[in-house]
């Protein structure tokens, strides 16, 4: 038994199935949008990481100065990329120094942490 369909239920079933095409291909195309946005920016992340100079961690020896204390010499040399505030700076320079108390004396040497590129250690230190 052969059915047949008007021109009309023949149209409706075609522009429905052309919707459903419709929204398929822009279902992919967001999805295929939002994963190339995430690439774009795990890219562009990776390479702004990439343009900063890396930073060493590197020690000088100063002479302590008369009027010299040792806060103001943390203070100079203090390094807040590195350091989360100075009194933890001040316990590193106490730790490796073997200083128990703040009192420093003046003409004796205290080892001194400090960060730098590889490239300007030589010249700026």
């Amino acid at each position: 038994m052969r059915r047949e369909y008007s021109i009309n239920t023949i149209n409706r079933y075609r522009r429905k199935l052309q919707v459903q095409r419709n929204i398929s291909m822009l279902i992919v195309s967001i999805i295929t949008a939002v994963v190339l946005c995430v690439f774009a920016i795990s890219i562009s992340t990776q390479a702004s990481g990439l343009e900063r100079s890396v930073q060493y961690k590197y020690y000088k020896s100063i002479e302590v100065s008369k009027g010299d204390t040792l806060w103001s010499i943390a203070a100079e040399n203090f390094d807040m990329k590195h350091y989360q505030n100075i009194q933890e700076y001040v316990k590193e320079i106490k730790e490796m120094n073997a200083i128990k108390s703040d009192h420093i004396v003046s003409g004796s040497c205290l080892i001194i942490p400090y960060y730098a590129p590889n490239d300007l250690v030589h010249s700026t230190h």
